[in-house]
């Protein structure tokens, strides 16, 4: 690590550690410690990171959803995330947070985890959002590396286009009925690179607007 790098960190370890109300200067210094990437760097300060899921400010709590999850994938804060996307009061963060247990679930596949993520899919109280293709349903088959299926119109098709087989697949999965569905081989780095921004277009737009509307 560099000497630019290391007092960097160290700076933004010292901001969350003073308690300071600034959501904005939080949220800086939270990407400050996870960019660039470092799985050294991230898990020795995700447990101070991991405070900050419970913020007053949603913005802040979904810096700490995406640092533990999306971008660090770290599966020892499962717990934490389903806590997220079970009751965190913004709906784009506790959509974020069932996006994020499908990076670490991409990284690490799990029969819990992805059976919560089948329950989120059949719960009709849920938000459709966070039900389906921005989120639950696309995390699935982010983590079965489908990008076809999650590239195309993901917000505005409806149920009935889910891919039942490779849902009936997953089911049988998690209850030792069936093999686990195959991982489909990837497109190409660059398809791969385009989904991955758009993606992050898309959860960064729809905060901001959420946000938007609530200052308004």
């Amino acid at each position: 690590m560099t000497r630019e790098r290391n007092n960097t960190i160290k700076a933004a370890r010292h901001l969350l550690e003073s308690g300071t109300t600034e959501s904005n200067k939080i949220c800086h210094a939270i990407v400050e410690i996870g960019k660039p990437y470092d799985s050294k760097i991230i898990a020795e300060h995700a447990s101070l990171v991991a405070t900050y899921l419970n913020h007053p400010d949603c913005l802040v709590r979904h810096e700490a959803i995406w640092y533990l999850g999306s971008w660090g994938h770290l599966p020892e804060y499962v717990p934490q995330l389903l806590a997220a996307a079970d009751g965190d009061l913004d709906p784009d963060n506790r959509a974020f947070a069932t996006r994020s247990l499908g990076t670490i679930l991409r990284h690490k596949k799990d029969r819990s985890l992805t059976g919560y993520l089948l329950d989120v899919i059949d719960n009709e109280r849920e938000e459709a959002d966070v039900r389906l293709w921005s989120y639950s349903y696309s995390g699935l088959l982010y983590a079965w590396n489908r990008p076809d299926d999650f590239a195309v119109g993901i917000n505005a098709r409806p149920i009935s286009e889910v891919d039942q087989d490779f849902v009936d697949q997953l089911k049988k999965w998690t209850r030792n009925e069936g093999e686990m569905p195959p991982i489909t081989p990837r497109k190409g780095i660059l398809a791969s690179l385009f989904n991955a921004w758009r993606i992050n277009r898309e959860i960064t737009s729809s905060t901001a607007s959420t946000l938007e509307q609530g200052h308004d």
